[in-house]
Order: structure tokens, then C-alpha cells, then sequence
């Protein structure tokens, strides 16, 4: 957990009394404090946790009492957060004279002179290798008091009121993190990469009309650089706003209570006051700041509650105001109070060239890779696509490193991310719902640059709401839908998905061929697997399964795989299976006990069998059936009990010859496709089928006689008759269409997978 603020101090000086009282008005005004507990003093040392809330905290508040340097604790606190604030120069140290003199904390001197006389003494206990290391801590804390002596801070006198100098501190504490830490310092600035680009984007957006209420939403998923964004662009600007500027970081569990009150507070400068309930809140927020110019970062909103109860309307302020909002939801800036008065700033990936550039800066200290490293660098670059924290993070993670293991780093960018990339990337994950967590990793695992339409379509088979759901993840910036209506995931987004299947408990998703083998070879382990999809190209040794792998996999709903030898009996499939997609499918027909009212397409190209089912089967939904290629297909199944098919693809089944007849029952058949069918001689019809639109035929069988009713039908809007080719085979294409001219081709590929070549 990180902190705004961190208090050192003696706690037998001023735990119950001023620093209590300091705690609590801190946290009273939204900025989350960390101050230890009694538990925490165990020994001379500092806990682990003790360090974890120095290292993660913001600025320092340490109150300098009587007896602050007898205790070794608090000096080693002291050095502690000394070496914080040198290594990061944008932390901020408040310290606090309480009833001491600036003077001594400077020279060690007064009250301070004894208690390291008597740390200094010490020495004499020790042995000389004990002594030399004592002797240097010693050294450490008396130069941590000098420098904190040497800092402007707030004295506090035995005369002093104790609530005005409690105003006193937190008031400076508000400002110097709203001018140094909360900001990006300008110092910094130089090292961060495609900033002023995107401020450029930004500044444009705020000229529109300098004197309205402007909202800006700035959106991007999680580490892309929103927050560092407004940051930068609050800090150009707050000099505009005087005083009547806040910024506001919405963490998980910070109420709305809370940050109303600390709203108010910065905005109008006082601390006095009560707020009873979030209705209140927001009547006084529109009521105190209708007549002020402010600027107002809520940096982290996820609810649209957040927006309705802080700055819920444009007339709640003064004209000229800003106020910016970060969100990883663009459905959060969706409100009907902001029309006209939002506009939106979408967070890009950074291009290649700003990528290498940030990436460098951290793993080798420069804007280019050192020599020997230019190709791991670049393909990292590509692996995390331009996602600036997870840039930084693997550079500063490989930072003068040797080249095996940055070998190692990039083998494991292939699978997954190192555990802080994950968790930040992951954040957007966890905020979604069941559902649409669910069909997220649908995505990440299988459909990724898959076209919409499809896409839809499969996961409607789901009962999703695909609509809705697809909406809901380009909101939150997980996806986006290209202009050639694909559905595109970031690769580090898909990364962290595909991350979130493996580590999980129980496997639903499968799609890499080296996890395919390990999960079915324990039987125990398929049972909860809904989908397996194994893209296997033809270099790639063949997967060996049990047939009776199968039996298990009650719950699968999609199985797409190729080049996959079964052995041993096969007679089972999930009967909830939406896709099947078997490529080469090895067996002469599906299983006996096979049937399914889910499936809506079949897609078995080049399969060994010989007929799909005997008989009558229930595939009620079944929309799409490909055996293209399958050399061993003698005729068709029975299709009375498939009223649905739209689509049926026979082309080059070299030994077919017969067509059920039950075809001519299918009055939503659209497509069949005949092609280089040479042992077809005949159709079941002798006209086409009411719904049917195309017959391609080029290469089949059928004899000429047989076609004459074919070509005269006006319900086909296609119909290719055939000739001669110079190569000897049967191929042409002749459009006929109901208002006349010639028409292209429909596509006739029905997969939303692409086909193993």
C-alpha cells in the first residue's frame, strides 16, 4: 500500500497528544497517513513493514521532540527516510520543531548532546568489526539530523496553539506535495519520453473556449501514463489558478465523504469544515465554488457516483474552470450534465522510436541500446508494444545485467510478465464483472483479431451479450475495433490475459500445444475445460491424444485443433460444443452418441471421414457445415434435423456422390458448394431450394442435362456453370442475378478462425 504522508516521531513524547492530534486532522482531510502502531517497536531494528511504508510514502512529516535521538529506532527511521528523499529528489520533508530549537537538531547540541554521547559510548561494549560498523551508523544519524535541521520546517513552542500549528503543517504539507510530489518536477521532465507531444494534444483541448467550465477525460488502461499526463499538465497551468487548484488521487477504499471534505478544504482554505452526508458534500461543493475559477484533477475515478457527488454539474463552478479527469472507464465521463462541456483525450501506446527511447533510458542510462544488445532490445520493444510503465519496469529490471539474462527475460516475455507489470496491467481486469471477465479471456485466449461479426456471433452461442459486452471492454480500453471491423488487443493487455488462464487453479482455456499435452495427459484436470483452440502450423510435431481424453470434457464449448493424432477409442463429445473446428479429423465419422443443440458450425476441411452421422442427429442450431477436402466422404447425413444450415461446403470431396435428399427440407440454405465434387452426378432437386442464393459447381460431375433448370431459376443469385480451363480442369464463374448484370463473388470462407494452411 503506498502513502501520501509517513510521521516519525518519539512516541512516549507526543504519540497521544500532538502527533495524534496531527494524524488525525490528516487523515481528516483525505491524505492517507501512515503512523505506526506500538506493535511495530520490537527491538532496535525497523520492521519490514516499517520500511515497506517509508519506501512507499510520498512525503515525511518527522517531529523533532526532547527525546527523538535517544531511541535508535527513530534515528535509524530518520536515516532511512534521509536516503529516501536524496535517491528521489520530488519527496517531500516537513519537519516539525516540537518544543526543540532548529539550532540543536543542526549541531547535535542542547537536549540532542547526551543522547548521542551516550549512543557514542556505546562503542566501548563493542568488538572492532562491530565498532567500525556502529561507528559509521552513528556518523549516518548525526548527518540525518543535520540535514533535516538545515530544512524549513514548523516550529512549535511550549507557547505555540496546538490546533493553529496543526493548521500550519498541514496546510504547507498540502502544498508542497501539490508543488513537488504529486507533480512530475521539471527536472525530471527531460526523462520522460513523448511528454510534450502529448501535451501538445492536451493544451489543445483546453483552449476550447478559455472562459467555460471545461471537462477533460483523460483514458487509458492502467501504467499507459494518464496520471503522469495530468500531472504535468496541472503543474503548466496551476499558476493560472492561484490557490483555487486541487488534485485528487481516488484510491480504492478513500471515501466519498472524505474527499468531498478534502475537496472543500484545499479549494476554500479552511478546515472547519462538517460535511454529514455525500448529498450534502455535493450541495455545498456547488454552492461554495459557483463563483471560483478552479482547477480540479480527480486523478483514478472508476464510478460515475464519483463524478455525480464531487463535480457533478459545469454550473457548480466559476467560468474558466478545468477540471480533469483520469479514468480507465470512458463510460464514467458519460454524463448528461457534461454535454458540450466534455471532451476526450485518449492515451496512446508510445511508437516505436519513443519505446526504444524510454526503454533505454532505463536499462542502460541512455536513449540507445548498448553494443551486442540492439536485438534483444528491439524485439522486448515489440513484445510490450509501447506500454510505458511495463517499459520501465523490464529496463530497470535488466539495468547492467549480463546478456544471459536478458535471454531469460525475453524467453519469459513470451508467456507472461514479471509480477509487477502483471499486477498493474491487471488492475483493469479486476475491476469488470464476472461475465465480462469471462469474456474477456475469451478474447485474450482465442479471438483476438478475430472480426467482430464473428466474434459476435460465437459468443452470443454463450447467451453473452455480446453487444454490450464488446461496448463495455472498448470503454474500458482493453480492446478497440479497427476500421476493418477486427477486434484488436494490445499485446501486453492479451499477455496479461492469457497470464491470468495459466495461473489459474482450474484450466478452462487452452490454446498453446505444450499445455494441451501436459493438462490432458491427467484426466482429473479437463473436466472444467470450456475451449481449446491450438493453432498448429505444419512444422510443429503432431499433439498425441487419448480419444478418451474427450470423455471428460463435459463442459467444452469450443474445439478448434489440427495435426493432432488420436489414439484409442474416440466415441464421445461435449455435447455443449458451439465450434467445432478439426482440421485433418482423423476419425470416419463423428461419435455415435454426438449431438449437440449448441453447435452452430462444423468445420472438419481435409477429415478422413466418410460420412458426417447415420441417420437422424439434433443440431438445431447448426448454421455452417465445411468437409472441404475430405477425400473419403461418400454422401451426406441426413439433415432433417438440421433446420438451420446456411451453409454447406463439399468442395473437392473427390468421392461423393450422392446428396441427401433431406436437403431440400433446408429452407435457410444459402450456400452449397460443390466444387471438383467429380463423382456428383446428380442433385436431390431439380430446382434450387427456396433460400438458395449460390451453387458453386466448377469440376463436378453434374451433367449438363442436369443443370438446365439450374440455369434458368431466378431465385439463384449465383450459379456457375463450367469451362474448360487451360489446365485442363473445370473452372470459370458466370453470375446471374434477379435485377440482371453480373455481381461478384460472396466470400465463401465461413471459419472465424483463419484455416491451417
Amino acid at each position: 500500500m503506498s502513502f501520501d504522508s509517513f510521521i516519525s516521531f518519539r512516541g512516549e513524547d507526543t504519540r497521544n497528544t500532538f502527533t495524534g492530534h496531527l494524524y488525525k486532522e490528516l487523515v481528516g482531510l483525505g491524505i492517507t497517513t501512515f503512523m505506526d502502531d506500538k506493535k511495530l517497536l520490537i527491538g532496535d531494528s525497523l520492521s519490514e513493514k516499517l520500511i515497506k511504508a517509508i519506501e512507499n510514502s510520498d512525503s515525511f512529516i518527522v517531529v523533532l521532540s526532547e527525546n527523538y535521538a535517544s531511541s535508535k529506532w527513530c534515528l535509524r527511521e530518520l536515516a532511512k527516510i534521509i536516503d529516501c528523499t536524496d535517491e528521489q529528489k520530488h519527496r517531500v520533508l516537513l519537519p516539525v520543531f516540537y518544543h526543540v530549537n532548529p539550532r540543536d537538531v543542526r549541531r547535535q547540541s542542547g537536549c540532542f548532546e547526551n543522547s548521542f554521547r551516550l549512543h557514542e559510548e556505546l562503542l566501548r561494549e563493542l568488538d572492532h568489526m562491530e565498532r567500525d560498523k556502529y561507528m559509521e551508523e552513528v556518523q549516518q544519524w548525526r548527518r540525518a539530523f543535520t540535514k533535516v535541521g538545515d530544512l524549513t520546517g514548523v516550529v512549535v513552542t511550549k507557547d505555540s496553539v496546538e490546533v493553529d500549528s496543526i493548521g500550519k503543517i498541514t496546510n504547507q504539507l498540502l502544498d508542497m506535495l501539490l508543488h513537488h510530489q504529486k507533480l512530475v518536477p521539471w527536472d525530471e521532465l527531460t526523462k520522460l519520453v513523448d511528454i510534450e507531444r502529448q501535451l501538445f494534444k492536451m493544451e489543445k483541448l483546453n483552449d476550447l473556449e478559455p472562459n467555460v467550465v471545461r471537462f477533460i477525460g483523460i483514458i487509458g488502461m492502467g501504467g499507459i501514463g494518464k496520471t503522469t499526463i495530468a500531472e504535468v499538465f496541472y503543474d503548466r497551468v496551476a499558476r493560472f489558478f492561484g490557490k483555487n487548484r486541487c488534485f485528487l488521487r481516488i484510491y480504492e477504499h478513500t471515501t466519498l465523504l472524505s474527499l468531498q471534505q478534502q475537496l472543500l478544504s484545499q479549494l476554500l482554505q479552511t478546515k472547519d469544515l462538517i460535511i454529514n452526508n455525500e448529498n450534502e458534500g455535493a450541495r455545498m461543493i456547488g454552492s461554495r465554488l459557483k463563483d471560483k475559477r478552479v482547477l480540479i484533477v480527480l486523478d483514478g475515478v472508476k464510478e460515475k457516483t464519483q463524478l455525480e457527488q464531487l463535480v457533478g454539474n459545469p454550473n457548480w463552478f466559476g467560468s474558466g474552470s478545468k477540471i480533469i479527469i483520469t479514468t480507465r472507464n470512458r463510460d464514467v465521463l458519460r454524463q448528461p450534465n457534461y454535454k458540450d462541456k466534455m471532451v476526450e483525450y485518449s492515451v496512446e501506446f508510445l511508437d516505436t522510436k519513443s519505446a526504444m527511447t524510454l526503454f533505454c533510458k532505463h536499462a542502460f542510462g541512455c536513449g540507445f541500446p548498448s553494443k551486442n544488445f540492439e536485438d534483444f532490445s528491439k524485439e522486448i520493444v515489440e513484445r510490450v508494444e509501447g506500454h510505458p510503465q511495463a517499459l520501465i519496469q523490464i529496463g530497470s529490471s535488466l539495468y547492467d545485467k549480463g546478456i544471459e539474462i536478458w535471454k531469460e527475460e525475453l524467453k519469459s516475455l513470451e508467456e507472461d510478465y514479471n509480477n509487477r507489470i502483471f499486477k498493474t496491467l491487471k488492475i483493469s481486469f479486476d475491476d469488470l464483472g464476472k461475465t465480462s471477465q469471462e469474456v474477456f479471456l475469451d478474447l485474450a485466449c482465442f479471438f483476438n483479431e478475430k472480426t467482430k461479426e464473428k466474434v459476435i456471433e460465437i459468443l452470443k452461442s454463450f447467451d453473452y451479450r455480446p453487444h454490450s459486452e464488446i461496448q463495455l471492454l472498448q470503454d474500458r480500453c482493453l480492446i478497440e475495433v479497427r476500421s476493418d471491423n477486427t477486434i484488436l488487443m494490445p499485446k501486453c493487455i492479451q499477455t496479461m490475459g492469457q497470464q491470468i488462464e495459466r495461473e489459474a487453479d482450474k484450466r478452462s482455456r487452452i490454446w498453446l500445444p505444450k499445455d494441451a499435452q501436459d493438462v490432458f495427459d491427467e484426466p482429473h484436470r479437463v473436466k472444467d475445460i470450456k475451449g481449446v483452440v491450438l493453432k498448429l502450423e505444419e512444422k510443429q510435431d503432431e499433439i498425441e491424444l487419448e480419444g478418451k481424453v474427450f470423455e471428460d470434457m463435459r463442459s467444452l464449448k469450443i474445439l478448434e485443433i489440427g495435426n493432432v493424432e488420436v489414439s484409442g477409442d474416440f466415441t464421445h463429445l461435449s455435447k455443449q460444443l458451439r465450434l467445432l473446428n478439426w482440421h485433418s479429423y482423423p476419425s470416419q465419422c463423428l461419435p455415435l452418441s454426438f449431438e449437440s443443440r449448441y453447435l452452430f458450425q462444423l468445420l472438419l476441411p481435409l477429415s478422413q471421414t466418410r460420412q458426417l452421422w447415420n441417420g437422424q442427429k439434433g443440431f438445431e442450431k447448426l448454421k455452417v457445415i465445411n468437409v472441404s477436402g475430405s477425400k473419403n466422404l461418400r454422401e451426406t447425413p441426413n439433415f432433417t434435423k438440421v433446420p438451420n444450415l446456411e451453409s454447406l461446403d463439399l468442395s473437392n470431396c473427390t468421392r461423393l456422390w450422392k446428396i441427401d435428399s433431406s436437403i431440400i427440407r433446408l429452407n435457410r440454405l444459402t450456400l452449397l458448394d460443390i466444387t471438383c465434387c467429380i463423382t456428383l452426378k446428380n442433385l436431390p432437386f431439380s430446382r434450387s431450394c427456396k433460400s438458395l442464393i449460390t451453387i458453386n459447381y466448377v469440376g463436378s460431375g453434374l451433367e449438363e442435362k442436369g443443370l438446365d433448370n439450374f440455369q434458368n431459376d431466378d431465385s439463384l443469385l449465383y450459379f456457375q456453370p463450367k469451362r474448360r480451363s487451360v489446365f485442363g480442369i473445370n473452372e470459370g464463374f458466370c453470375s446471374k442475378s434477379k435485377i440482371g448484370g453480373s455481381s461478384s463473388h460472396p466470400p465463401i470462407s465461413t471459419s472465424p478462425f483463419r484455416q491451417p494452411q
